[in-house]
């Protein structure tokens, strides 16, 4: 099916979201929406938003970090709606697409009609809000939290990574450490020789581990990364289980952007089959191996290594992680793969 490629903007003012009413004559009169539109040839989501919010409201806008997308199929047209973060710089709002427009806490945003492409947005948002305590845990107990995860051993896994590394006599492999958390495995693959970047959403956390790695800490989110091609590897151990089920498939494809092709992803999660706020606050987003597999098959540049369970002593409780290796390869030689696999079956 061919998508229209369509985008929303979250754009927020004192913790008030940014409604806006279709005006009549137009495609869902009298429906209200996040403000955007489509995404034109040769245009990015972020400069089509620009773009759009400057038309619609004669304002000037900065685009931040993604936040969800939605497929709703109108009948006559079937759209994806891509929807980000979005800061208000200049200019005051005009009416120019719009009958009206109010600013809603995110718990007031049912009171509205929405259009139904934008409904999926509004749920990511109550979501991605649940999740925010996660930031306020590492924020309040950093060094208990460092204390407690450097004292885990893992070598096991990160032994097997290692070994599923390109093997080359000149050029010294380069591994993002994503939420690299205390910097204990980043600290382990420095030591044995390579280059690695840490990256890591808590500012508290970065800087404790920057004082154990002893180089600079990148402090961003995963929802952040934006990069092409860049590293032989990606190390996400317990950390890409606090990003929401609306937002994994759009992380997981950029850390496939990130990878050279042949680079080998590592990421682990909690066993469960959905997502929850543990006894601490935080927020998780739980796997078995069966839907681990199933997210893993969405994506045609990765090849499956292994995923496995392994079950170890977490805080005097036994804990069951859910564990993936997979690898980057071109879609036509994924495929290619499968069907000589099935020749073989045959």
């Amino acid at each position: 099916m061919n998508y229209i490629r369509v985008t929303a903007a979250i754009l927020t003012i004192q913790d008030k979201i940014l409604a806006a009413k279709r005006a009549e004559g137009k495609h869902l009169a009298g429906y209200w929406e996040f403000p955007g539109g489509k995404i034109e040839s040769g245009e990015t989501p972020e400069q089509c938003l620009k773009r759009e919010l400057k038309e619609e409201f004669s304002i000037d806008t900065e685009v931040g970090e993604f936040v969800a997308e939605s497929v709703f199929d109108y009948g006559e047209k079937c759209i994806r709606l891509l929807a980000y973060k979005v800061k208000h710089l200049a200019g005051d709002f005009q009416l120019i697409d719009h009958d009206e427009i109010r600013w809603l806490a995110i718990e007031e945003l049912d009171s509205l009609k929405w259009a139904p492409a934008d409904i999926p947005i509004i749920a990511a948002l109550k979501q991605q809000a649940e999740a925010e305590p996660t930031s306020e845990f590492y924020a309040n107990n950093a060094q208990a939290y460092c204390d407690e995860t450097l004292a885990y051993d893992i070598n096991h896994v990160r032994d097997r990574f290692v070994a599923l590394l390109p093997n080359t006599r000149f050029i010294t492999p380069h591994i993002l450490d994503l939420g690299c958390g205390s910097g204990r495995d980043s600290k382990a693959f420095i030591n044995a020789g390579f280059r690695v970047t840490a990256l890591e959403a808590s500012k508290d956390l970065a800087l404790l581990a920057e004082a154990h790695i002893g180089q600079a800490v990148l402090n961003i989110r995963y929802q952040q990364l934006q990069l092409k091609n860049s590293y032989d590897a990606i190390w996400a151990c317990a950390s890409l289980l606090h990003c929401p089920k609306s937002q994994i498939e759009y992380v997981m494809q950029n850390c496939i952007d990130a990878l050279k092709e042949g680079g080998v992803f590592y990421f682990s999660f909690k066993q469960g089959e959905d997502e929850r706020l543990d006894e601490r606050g935080r927020f998780f987003n739980d796997y078995t191996v069966v839907s681990l597999n199933a997210l893993i098959a969405k994506f045609d540049e990765l090849e499956t290594i292994d995923v496995w369970h392994t079950t170890t002593p977490l805080r005097g409780q036994d804990q069951t992680w859910i564990n993936g290796f997979v690898r980057k390869v071109l879609g036509a030689k994924k495929r290619e793969s499968k069907q000589t696999d099935l020749k073989v079956a045959l």
